[in-house]
C-alpha cells in the first residue's frame, strides 16, 4: 500500500497542523524518516525521547524544527514546532519528497 500523509488540525494542541502518515505505522519508522531528512535536507537530530507508548524525535536544520511522533494509538506523524503557514507548507513539500522515497518511486 502507498504511504500518504494526511493533514490534521489538532484542536487539543492549539490547532497545531500535523501530518499523519497513513499506511506507515512502525514503532521505529520515524528513525528512518529522520535519517532521510538528515540526508536530503541536512537536518540533525536534536534529541529523542522513548516512552512506554510513544517516541518523539526532534530534528532541525537551523531554519526549521520538526517533531516526529509515534504513538501506539495514532501511529506516525510529523509537525513543525513553528506553526506558520509558510513553515507548514515547507514541511509538506519536504515530506512529500520523503514519502516518494518511502514509496520507492524513481522520480524523487
Amino acid at each position: 500500500m502507498e504511504i500518504i500523509c494526511k493533514k490534521y488540525i489538532n484542536t487539543e494542541k492549539d490547532n497545531r497542523v500535523e501530518f499523519l502518515l497513513v499506511n506507515y505505522d512502525y514503532f521505529d519508522g520515524n528513525d528512518y524518516i529522520a535519517r532521510l531528512f538528515m540526508e536530503k535536507y541536512n537536518f540533525v537530530i536534536e534529541n529523542k525521547i522513548d516512552g512506554w507508548w510513544y517516541s518523539i524525535i526532534r530534528i532541525s536544520n537551523g531554519c526549521s524544527e520538526y517533531e516526529l511522533l509515534w504513538h501506539e494509538d495514532t501511529g506516525n506523524e510529523i509537525y513543525s514546532l513553528n506553526q506558520t503557514e509558510e513553515k507548514n507548507e515547507i514541511l509538506l513539500q519536504r515530506l512529500e519528497k520523503v514519502l516518494c522515497i518511502l514509496n520507492n518511486r524513481d522520480n524523487c
